[in-house]
């Protein structure tokens, strides 16, 4: 009967990732349980140990490959939707999937020699450069308070968080943020927005221009 692969065994590798996604993607998983992708970059797949002389490899239980470990390796594919983006490296004990898509996302197994390991793919959407609003403007004699709104939201992005900074301090979390300003003591105020694969941010110069309704209070 199949066993249990020790966790170590499968080591995760995310290839095509700019370097702003580094950071919530790391490099290489030891436990096989899961790797996080993003649409249109690739994922790499480890066996570093295999055990047998081929391996079969499953999504969802369905089988989309099987190869014989030489070099080169031999691959036979049962689903012709991966044939152009599955890759079979070295010899054949590193699988890539290429331009990843958001249904590529699931449960993925490998089977060598009898040894089983499973684990699960997640895929997000980069995000956008996000947008910063005007929610609020309250003014007085003794100066303006700004509440202002930032979201980076899209489909298929996952959960995002927001914090925002001025010159260079963390200023506060969420996506929003109350400003309390005394002309002429404005400073650029920054919303930054990350989810698992990407960071993104804009910078506010003047939230009393952009308040005031004029394109020129923020800039990317």
């Amino acid at each position: 009967f199949p066993t249990s692969q020790p966790p170590s065994s499968l080591c995760i590798l995310s290839l095509g990732t700019p370097p702003s996604a580094r950071l919530f993607s790391p490099a290489c998983t030891g436990n096989g349980a899961e790797v996080t992708g993003a649409v249109g970059r690739s994922v790499t797949f480890h066996l570093q140990s295999p055990a047998g002389k081929a391996a079969a490899w499953s999504f969802q239980n369905d089988v989309i490959a099987t190869v014989k470990f030489g070099n080169p390796p031999e691959v036979t594919f049962f689903d012709e939707k991966y044939k152009q983006r599955l890759t079979f490296l070295k010899d054949g004990s590193e699988l890539t999937i290429s331009q990843l898509r958001m249904d590529d996302a699931g449960t993925y197994t490998v089977k060598d020699s009898g040894v089983k390991t499973t684990f699960t793919l997640q895929v997000y959407r980069e995000l956008a450069v996000p947008t910063v609003t005007c929610a609020a403007r309250n003014c007085s004699a003794d100066g303006c308070r700004y509440t202002l709104h930032c979201t980076a939201a899209g489909s298929g992005s996952g959960n995002i968080s927001y914090g925002w900074s001025m010159g260079g301090w963390q200023w506060s979390e969420g996506p929003i943020v109350l400003v309390e300003e005394s002309p002429p003591n404005e400073s650029p105020l920054t919303c930054t927005a990350r989810n698992p694969v990407s960071s993104r941010n804009t910078t506010v110069i003047s939230p009393a221009a952009l308040c005031a309704g004029n394109s020129h209070g923020r800039m990317r």
